[in-house]
């Protein structure tokens, strides 16, 4: 598996759709053991931070394999995660040294599948029995990588070319591949014993904000359409608005740090996110009405239903899923008037009705159901 994130980030904290999956199928007894490729290093900072992250750190358990630009350690047995900053170098050496790890831990008999766009070098270097193929958002729209725009342009291609199964996380991303008959729509999910679980203790940096808290939940990016927050946040001077996630833009910090109701909480770990949500009065997403916004499924969707809150949020793909349950606009006095009638919407219907219309929205549905199509290909 070739991952959209290194394993290092996942254990701080970092959660995407990425990693749901491999812990749904860490935990499906139709899967013997999964080799996991740390994200691969495209540029050389982000290859020197890899060296760092994933190489220089204590390892997370049994070293199998170390060189000066690889490592490979075994989690559990059932986990393999092998790091390596050879494609900065040499994607050849890189796959040859991929190539003879797999066999020394007899490794032959597998299903390639991948997260990272970045390269396929992985269609002709590696002899899986199958290929599949996870498309999460539409990574030559994404801000970060329009240098590689057109690079990843020519590998969605070659992958509709390639690839036995292709997943996308929207239905609008199926737009990208023409062979349909190999594409498959599965959205994100959530897990729902996770954010239902009960805490005794409340972190004081969110139990001590005045009510009522408007929360978002997610890293603070591009995506975040701060004129809006700023209209939000101006409009509501009586009430919190609680940012949970990392900042990756200092400007983003500058322009709402001036507002005394807006309070930027920081990176959270993944047991820790439930905790913070369950203490929202409404969550929202404020999303940016751009081309790649239109290929996102925000996960914070789900996890804002599965505890029960209400949800005020932009239109984007994968929110009519729950047209019913989520207020929707894109117009930012009307999202001022949804979540001022939001945080009034909390009665014990309404919050039955939301856990209801989120309970077949599982990541261990969702894995289930890939796996029955990858078996149905083999």
């Amino acid at each position: 598996m070739f991952n959209m994130s290194s394993y290092a980030e996942w254990e701080r904290g970092v959660q995407n759709r990425n990693y749901h999956i491999l812990r749904g199928l860490l935990n499906d007894d139709r899967v013997g053991r999964i080799v996991a490729v740390d994200y691969l290093p495209h540029t050389l900072k982000r290859a020197v931070r890899n060296y760092q992250e994933n190489l220089l750190s204590r390892p997370l358990g049994k070293v199998l394999k170390k060189s000066l630009l690889t490592r490979a350690v075994s989690v559990n047995e059932r986990l393999t995660v092998y790091s390596s900053v050879w494609p900065i170098f040499s994607q050849a050496k890189f796959y040859a040294g991929l190539r003879r790890f797999l066999q020394e831990q007899g490794l032959s008999d597998y299903v390639v599948w991948s997260y990272y766009p970045l390269t396929v070098g992985y269609l002709k270097e590696l002899k899986g029995r199958l290929i599949v193929f996870d498309a999460v958002d539409n990574w030559s729209e994404h801000s970060s990588y329009k240098k590689q725009a057109s690079v990843l342009k020519k590998n969605y291609r070659t992958i509709d070319d390639r690839a036995d199964l292709i997943f996308t996380v929207s239905q609008e991303l199926e737009s990208l591949f023409e062979n349909k008959d190999h594409v498959h729509w599965f959205p994100n999910g959530v897990d729902l014993k996770h954010y239902q679980q009960e805490y005794p203790i409340i972190n004081r940096d969110i139990g001590n904000l005045s009510r009522p808290v408007i929360g978002y939940v997610g890293t603070i990016q591009d995506r975040l359409d701060l004129d809006l927050f700023e209209y939000l946040a101006r409009q509501n001077p009586d009430k919190s608005f609680a940012l949970v996630g990392p900042v990756w833009y200092k400007r983003i910090m500058e322009k709402l740090q001036k507002f005394p109701n807006v309070h930027f909480l920081g990176r959270k770990s993944y047991e820790e996110i439930p905790m913070y949500i369950q203490q929202f009065d409404a969550g929202i997403i404020p999303h940016k009405i751009d081309r790649f916004i239109r290929f996102t499924n925000p996960m914070k969707m789900y996890e804002y239903l599965a505890c029960g809150k209400p949800v005020v949020s932009t239109s984007g793909a994968g929110v009519d899923l729950f047209s019913e349950q989520l207020y929707i606009t894109n117009d930012f006095k009307q999202f001022n008037l949804y979540l001022n009638q939001a945080l009034k919407d909390k009665d014990e219907r309404a919050v039955k009705e939301r856990l209801e219309a989120i309970k077949e929205h599982s990541w261990l549905k969702r894995v289930d159901k890939m796996l029955d199509l990858i078996e149905q290909k083999l």
